[in-house]
């Protein structure tokens, strides 16, 4: 059997290390020139450093399985949060943070750690599909919780969307990728990924993958009714399986000739909010905290990394800025330049201090599909994995509900995809 794979994210190359370790044939075509998709690095000046911002948490098993098998270390740092309200910053995510957050009441703190806790006992996400992120708390008359700590952080993540958003996701927020915590600060994972990207290409070169880049797919045609022919303007090859990890959107293009009306509908009617990244070199650090929530509606982004307070961390001097924005919104469509003009006064409410000369280097990056809008009852709306075509299959982002958009759920879905196709060729 030949399988081809779209892409050469961790998602495709996890399905491929499965299906080659089970003597299966794999071709991956990817148009970029090198592995990793959105863990790629990105050179600054005198920096090179994540794409986008990566941490791990300890629930990141698969994760971090596969770095230890590829031998590939995993630093663990303690990090420290923050929430940026009313022009104060604050202390966050944990019990002594919890008493000191002023703009929760004595009582309110009560609510919203019971709040928690009540989240952290529910095992089964399927009871909270039908609910809204709004509905479940104030279903439990905690709705003054939601509009002060919740309502701000998912308008600024989801926009327009924030009323409409599944406690499913926020569940997962707090229950998956909840890592061991202590009452003072938190554990993450740090991992080289250029390493482990040359590792994971090496593993899977070694064990006859074969990788087509900087290669773009014009058309998948059936053969004689059992093949499918991939044809790259250049080439034309059968494979009797193809799979699908780039974008629901990008996949319909592919796929036209094989979808019926209803998987057409499906992947047409799933919504995605995209992201504008700021990463920024310098020397100086905007806040004693690696992870700053903005919960100020005024501001003009959402969130705050900075790699300066991140230990056994190579690249110490870049800070990301965090924008989730609708793709037709006036700051998403900004330069590089705009952006900092229009971001740098409230960079400096974070530090008076910080100024436009204390920047080295900085660049912008967009991704069109960077999180798919998580609504009531998504589960019912989810394109399967296999299609009703037989052969082929998609593997993708929204396809990894309920967890969160992540590395380790790429790997995960990777690995569950790779099954299904070993155990329908058996």
């Amino acid at each position: 059997m030949k399988v081809a794979i779209i892409g050469a994210g961790y998602t495709g190359m996890c399905i491929a290390k499965k299906l080659i370790e089970s003597n299966i044939n794999v071709t991956i075509f990817e148009k970029d020139s090198k592995v990793g998709g959105m863990t790629q690095n990105i050179k600054l000046k005198n920096e090179i450093t994540d794409k986008y911002y990566r941490h791990l948490f300890q629930s990141d098993l698969d994760l971090i399985n596969l770095a230890k098998e590829l031998q590939i270390e995993v630093k663990w740092f303690k990090s420290k949060m923050g929430y940026y309200i009313d022009d104060n910053l604050y202390d966050w995510g944990q019990p002594i943070a919890l008493l000191k957050f002023k703009p929760l009441s004595f009582m309110q703190k009560i609510r919203f750690g019971l709040s928690v806790v009540k989240i952290k006992t529910i095992r089964n996400w399927k009871t909270l599909e039908r609910y809204t992120i709004n509905e479940w708390f104030k279903k439990y008359n905690w709705e003054d919780i939601y509009n002060i700590i919740w309502k701000p952080l998912l308008r600024n993540k989801f926009g327009q969307y924030e009323s409409s958003i599944s406690m499913v996701w926020l569940w997962s927020k707090i229950n998956l990728r909840q890592s061991k915590q202590g009452l003072t600060k938190e554990t993450l994972g740090y991992i080289d990924f250029e390493q482990l990207n040359k590792k994971m290409q090496e593993y899977l070169e070694k064990s006859n993958v074969e990788f087509k880049f900087n290669t773009s797919i014009v058309e998948i045609k059936k053969k004689n009714n059992k093949f499918f022919q991939i044809n790259t303007g250049d080439d034309i090859q059968n494979y009797d399986v193809v799979v699908s990890t780039i974008s629901y959107l990008d996949t319909k293009e592919l796929f036209e000739d094989f979808l019926t009306k209803i998987e057409k509908n499906q992947l047409l009617s799933t919504k995605y909010i995209g992201a504008k990244t700021m990463i920024i070199e310098t020397p100086k650090k905007l806040s004693n905290y690696y992870w700053l929530n903005m919960a100020d509606e005024k501001f003009p982004f959402c969130g705050i990394v900075d790699y300066h307070n991140m230990e056994n961390v190579k690249t110490k001097n870049v800070i990301y800025i965090s924008n989730y924005l609708e793709t037709n919104s006036k700051t998403y469509k900004m330069d590089k330049e705009e952006l900092l003009a229009e971001y740098l006064p409230y960079i400096k409410k974070i530090n008076k201090d910080f100024n436009k000369d204390d920047i080295i280097e900085y660049q912008v990056i967009n991704e069109q599909y960077a999180q798919p809008i998580i609504e009531s009852n998504y589960s019912e709306k989810l394109l399967k994995n296999k299609l009703e075509e037989n052969g082929l299959y998609i593997c993708t982002l929204p396809q990894i509900y309920p967890e969160d958009r992540g590395v380790n759920y790429a790997i995960r879905s990777g690995y569950k995809l790779a099954e299904k196709i070993i155990n329908k060729n058996k």
